[in-house]
């Protein structure tokens, strides 16, 4: 479509319009040709990574180990609600791996440690702020979460990153501290009202449902 209307690919119109660059983010990335690959890794944009969301809407799917073989900055997101019912970035980490895997067909392509870099310290790098984000280093923000990982599920923990990455679903988050400040303790979120959170949801469910009755008439 993008050729049809404008005569060239959206890489090559964004670098036309001179918007690749160090500070560019170029998300899902799912219709990659060879030269899209060299372009982007030329002008050192980063590339954000939403497997299940591209799962959901058959849209695709990234070549993250090609990319990451380039030297190309690969994150990982979620994309929005709509197209991510779980918004659960440990699913995002198994799927993107298992995926990359099956995708390139080997069993080496984004491993354990490479998912977790790219929820971490790529994503750091893609907003450009490696120097305060990203690992648990002094002089960064304490951003840190704390798994429960003393279920049978999880044994035995030859490499902890294999147990984060495949044998996790997010529930085992227990604390989690963004800045130093504590968001989720003991499993508990401290900045939410469960039950109004609950009945909003219901609220809205239920606009939205009337409005899309509008359309269907």
């Amino acid at each position: 479509a993008s050729v049809e209307r404008s005569g060239v690919r959206p890489i090559d119109f964004l670098e036309q319009l001179g918007l690749l660059g160090p500070r560019t983010q170029c998300v899902h990335m799912t219709a990659l040709g060879e030269q899209d690959i060299e372009t982007v890794a030329t002008h050192g944009a980063h590339v954000v990574h939403c497997p299940r969301s591209n799962l959901k809407l058959g849209s695709g799917i990234c070549p993250v180990q090609k990319l990451l073989d380039r030297g190309i900055n690969v994150a990982l997101g979620t994309d929005g609600a709509a197209s991510n019912n779980r918004l659960n970035m440990l699913s995002e980490l198994q799927t993107a791996s298992l995926i990359g895997k099956s995708q390139h067909g080997d069993p080496k392509a984004v491993d354990a440690w490479t998912a977790l870099e790219m929820a971490t310290l790529h994503g750091a790098a893609a907003l450009g702020l490696l120097d305060q984000l990203g690992s648990v280093e002094v002089g960064k923000a304490a951003d840190l979460i704390a798994l429960d990982l003393s279920g049978l599920q999880y044994l035995p923990r030859h490499d902890l990153a294999s147990s984060l990455v495949y044998a996790t679903s997010g529930n085992e988050v227990q604390w989690s501290w963004v800045a130093g400040k504590p968001l989720v303790r003991a499993g508990v979120l401290q900045t939410l009202d469960y039950t109004d959170l609950a009945a909003r949801a219901g609220r809205w469910s239920e606009q939205l449902g009337a409005f899309r009755q509008t359309l269907e008439s």
